[in-house]
């Protein structure tokens, strides 16, 4: 049986999962950290050094991490639906609680697109 090559590493993926989930229950914060660290790094870092990269792979991570960046936004923006007051106006309370997270999660997008992303086809 030949694996595929562009198949994410599902043991230790799993392994770190439990690593992570067991250090947050006991509350070792540098572990969980660490744990999460790993979760995001390992397979990001196999992938890219694996994949055969195609013309138009980088323009698309960077198209994923533009959208992948809007994310706290939306949420911060959604967590002050319950207030009457918001549903007529935007309130910008819940934008700049989402704020310090947006180049954060720009990179997750392109780490995480380049990561698991298919190759595209032909």
């Amino acid at each position: 049986m030949s694996e595929d090559p562009n198949a994410p590493l599902w043991p230790p993926l799993l392994l770190t999962l439990g690593v992570l989930l067991v250090a947050a229950e006991l509350r070792y914060q540098k572990l969980a950290l660490s744990a999460l660290a790993a979760l995001v790094f390992l397979p990001t870092a196999w992938r890219l050094l694996t994949r055969r990269w195609v013309r138009g792979d980088v323009l698309r991570g960077l198209g994923a991490g533009f959208l992948a960046s809007h994310v706290p936004l939306l949420v911060g923006a959604c967590s002050t639906l319950d207030r009457p007051e918001c549903r007529i106006r935007l309130c910008l309370d819940g934008l700049m609680a989402g704020a310090p997270w947006v180049p954060w999660a720009g990179v997750l997008g392109v780490l995480l697109y380049w990561a698991w992303a298919p190759p595209p086809p032909g």
